[in-house]
C-alpha cells in the first residue's frame, strides 16, 4: 500500500462529478497546451461551451450524453507530497455496479450535490454505498452555487437538510463546501464571490485529511498467485505484489496452503532484482514449488486468516437467492459458496427491511454468514481491502460486491 490518497468522487447523475475533477486538474496544472487545445475542438464540434467534464469522459457517447460511463481513474500529482487519485465514478443507476466496485478502492469521498436538487433518490444511495464500503472520510461539496447567485440561505438550507439525512444514517461528515465547479470557486482557493463562507477550498479540505486523519499503515507483503509460468527450464510463480517489498532470500507462506518457501530469485520484466515492492508485478524463483498453484496468496509479516466461514456484508447488484450456490472470486482465488444466514437486510438509500428472508433484491444490502467449499486466505476489510474484498456470482454473472467484517 502506497502513500498516495485515494478519493472517490460521488454524486447523482450531472451533479457535477467529472467537471468538478476537471477543474481541479486544470487548476493543478495537470494538462499539456495541447490538450487543452484538443478539449476546445472537441466542444467546438459537439457544439458545447468549455467542458472541464471531458479531460475525463473519454467516450464519445459520455460526451455527447454528458454523464460518466465508467470508473475513471486520474492521478494528480502535488509540489508537497505523493498526490492524489481521484476515482470518478458513474452516477446513473444502470451503471451502479461500476459504481460500487470503483468506490470500493477509496481512502476517502467526495460527495457533490447539486444545491438546487439536495437529496435526490441517487444520492441517498451512494451515501448509503459509503456507509456500506466503511469509507468515514467525507466531503459534502454542494455544486452550482452559480446557479442561486452564490446565495448564502440556499446553501445553508441544503446544508441543514442533508446533515439532518447523514444523522439518520449514521454518517457523519464536518465539511460541507459551496462550490461552482465549472466556474472554479472553493476548488483550489477561497472564493471571492461568497466572502460569507469562512470555510476550506475543497483541495484545502483534502491536505486536512491526508495531514490528520489518513494514516496508511505499513502493511505485510502480499502476492496472489495469477500463474505459474515455465521461463528457461525454471518455474516462475507470477503475480502482483499488492503491499510490502520482497528480497532474495527472505522466507514466504503460502495460504491457505500452510507452507513456507525460499525466494532465491526475483525476475522483473526482462531483468532478475534483487528486491521488489508495492504496485510491481513480478515473477518470483521458489526453492521449491509443490503443490502452489493460482490462487494461493503468498505472505511475509503478517498472518492471514484460513477459513470456510465468512462474516460480511454484500451489497446486491442482481437479485440474490440464499438457496442457491454462488462462485466467490477474491483476488485470485475462486471456490464455490453458500449463503447460510442472512442476519439483516435493507435496501440501498431507504430503511426498508427485505420482505422475503430468503430473497434478497438489487441494491439491497445485507449482513450475511457465507460458507465456502474451499478454505480461502483472508483479511477484515478494514484491515486490508484487497483481501476483504470479494464478488459473488451466478448464472447471471456478479450477483453481489462484499466485504469481510
Amino acid at each position: 500500500m502506497s502513500d498516495l490518497l485515494s478519493i472517490v468522487v460521488v454524486g447523482e447523475i450531472n451533479s457535477g462529478k467529472s467537471t468538478l475533477i476537471g477543474r481541479f486538474l486544470f487548476e493543478m496544472h495537470a494538462f499539456s497546451y495541447s490538450t487543452i487545445s484538443e478539449l476546445k475542438n472537441i466542444c467546438k464540434r459537439l457544439n458545447h461551451d468549455f467542458e472541464f467534464a471531458y479531460f475525463l469522459d473519454s467516450f464519445e457517447e459520455e460526451r455527447r450524453g454528458e454523464f460518466t460511463i465508467d470508473t475513471t481513474q486520474v492521478f494528480c500529482k502535488t509540489k508537497k507530497d505523493s498526490g492524489f487519485l481521484f476515482i470518478d465514478v458513474p452516477g446513473h443507476q444502470q451503471l451502479f455496479k461500476n459504481m460500487l466496485c470503483g468506490s470500493s478502492y477509496a481512502d476517502m469521498a467526495i460527495v457533490v450535490i447539486d444545491v438546487k436538487k439536495c437529496l435526490e433518490k441517487g444520492t441517498k444511495r451512494h451515501i448509503d454505498t459509503l456507509r456500506f464500503l466503511e469509507i468515514d472520510k467525507i466531503i459534502i461539496a454542494l455544486n452550482k452555487m452559480d446557479t442561486v447567485g452564490f446565495s448564502k440561505k440556499t446553501f445553508q438550507d441544503a446544508k441543514e437538510r442533508i446533515n439532518k439525512y447523514l444523522e439518520g444514517v449514521g454518517v457523519k461528515s464536518d465539511f460541507f463546501i459551496p462550490i461552482s465547479a465549472q466556474q472554479g470557486d472553493n476548488i483550489i482557493r477561497k472564493s471571492t464571490r461568497m466572502p460569507w463562507y469562512n470555510g476550506l477550498s475543497v483541495y484545502e479540505t483534502i491536505n486536512i485529511f491526508k495531514r490528520r486523519y489518513i494514516k496508511k499503515e505499513k502493511q505485510g507483503f502480499y502476492f496472489p498467485i495469477q500463474d505459474i509460468y515455465l521461463l528457461d527450464g525454471y518455474k516462475l510463480v507470477v503475480g502482483p505484489i499488492l503491499s510490502g517489498e520482497i528480497k532474495k532470500g527472505q522466507h514466504l507462506m503460502a495460504s491457505p496452503l500452510g507452507e513456507e518457501f525460499k525466494v532465491k530469485a526475483i525476475r522483473g520484466f526482462n531483468k532478475f532484482k534483487t528486491s521488489a515492492k508495492a504496485n510491481e508485478s513480478v515473477g518470483l524463483l521458489l526453492d521449491k514449488v509443490g503443490n502452489l498453484k493460482r490462487g494461493q496468496i503468498l505472505s511475509k509479516g503478517d498472518s492471514l486468516e484460513v477459513t470456510n466461514k465468512i462474516e460480511a456484508k454484500i451489497f446486491c447488484t442482481q437479485p440474490v437467492n440464499q438457496n442457491e450456490t454462488f462462485i466467490l472470486k477474491s483476488l485470485t482465488q475462486t471456490t464455490s459458496a453458500r449463503i447460510t444466514q442472512i442476519k439483516m437486510a435493507r435496501n440501498a438509500g431507504n430503511i426498508r427491511l427485505a420482505v422475503d428472508s430468503n430473497n434478497l433484491i438489487e441494491q439491497d444490502i445485507a449482513k450475511v454468514t457465507i460458507r465456502v467449499k474451499d478454505q480461502i486466505a483472508i483479511k477484515k476489510f478494514r484491515q486490508f481491502h484487497s483481501l476483504g474484498r470479494f464478488v459473488l456470482l451466478n448464472n447471471a454473472g456478479i450477483c453481489a460486491v462484499g466485504i469481510i467484517v
